[in-house]
């Protein structure tokens, strides 16, 4: 069993073009069960999420995720993306990459403060770690069902556009939305940096 875990995380990789095939309710439900056994700081599991399958939304969805990809491309990055690499990456969002039958939103739930309030900016950092670790078991879970997803994070330059078409609750904070779906792209497996480089035993 360890082994097949083993496998799921050194083979998962994004994918970034989608079946349109609908994905069983059952199977989402489990995917985001395996998301809420993260570990979580305090106990304080500080995490919300938006699932969303109508068809309208995620259209709209796909369209605010063109405009925070141009927009992280030509204005976010410190040396831009020449033009004919954004026209190209435009064009390809534009045929449907990121299109999905299911968006996750993933929200931080700061509703329920804990900390004194001088250790508040400690806590906020607890409760975006204990979120991101909830993805991650997120995408692997998605991974280990056969469906494939991307985490993405561009949403956060355009959070309140999101939230119009989102209402999430007051209090919580948009971190990113997963794409899920089945590939229809071969997976590919890309390389990291050597172990001996990010390393330090002592």
């Amino acid at each position: 069993m360890c082994e097949d875990l083993l496998k799921v995380i050194l083979s998962r990789c994004s994918i970034r073009l989608f079946k349109q095939d609908s994905i069983p309710d059952q199977l989402i439900l489990k995917i985001l069960e395996c998301g809420v056994r993260a570990p979580n700081a305090g106990g304080s599991e500080p995490w919300y999420f938006i699932v969303v399958k109508d068809e309208s939304l995620r259209r709209e969805i796909h369209k605010l995720l063109l405009e925070a990809h141009r927009l992280y491309a030509t204005s976010v990055l410190k040396e831009p993306l020449p033009p004919e690499k954004v026209s190209k990456w435009v064009q390809r969002i534009v045929g449907g990459m990121y299109l999905a039958p299911v968006y996750i939103a993933v929200y931080a739930d700061f509703r329920r403060s804990t900390h004194n309030v001088q250790y508040s900016e400690v806590e906020k950092v607890y409760i975006i770690q204990s979120v991101s670790a909830a993805i991650e078991n997120i995408i692997l879970a998605a991974h280990a069902l056969g469906l494939g997803s991307v985490w993405l994070g561009v949403p956060l330059l355009m959070k309140d556009r999101f939230d119009e078409l989102l209402k999430p609750p007051e209090g919580c904070e948009l971190q990113a939305i997963i794409a899920l779906g089945y590939p229809s792209e071969q997976p590919r497996v890309r390389p990291r940096r050597s172990i001996d480089e990010v390393v330090k035993i002592i």
